[in-house]
């Protein structure tokens, strides 16, 4: 089990940090993970399954490149 960064996290997703904070703090993001008082992180796991979530189906009837 690995504990990423906010940056790290946001790297992998492919969001600005910003993006990703933003998506947090309205409760749209992956859980995160208490590191001390001040720091927080993201589980690798977490930050993984939250992407699979996010998943939809090609619209029906349209070919995919």
């Amino acid at each position: 089990m690995q504990v990423l960064s906010f940056n790290e996290a946001a790297g992998r997703a492919g969001f600005t940090r910003r993006t990703l904070e933003r998506l947090i703090s309205v409760g749209e993001g992956p859980a995160t993970i208490e590191l001390s008082p001040r720091r927080r992180g993201i589980l690798s796991i977490d930050l993984e399954t939250w992407l699979l979530s996010r998943r939809r189906p090609a619209p029906s009837g349209k070919a995919v490149a």
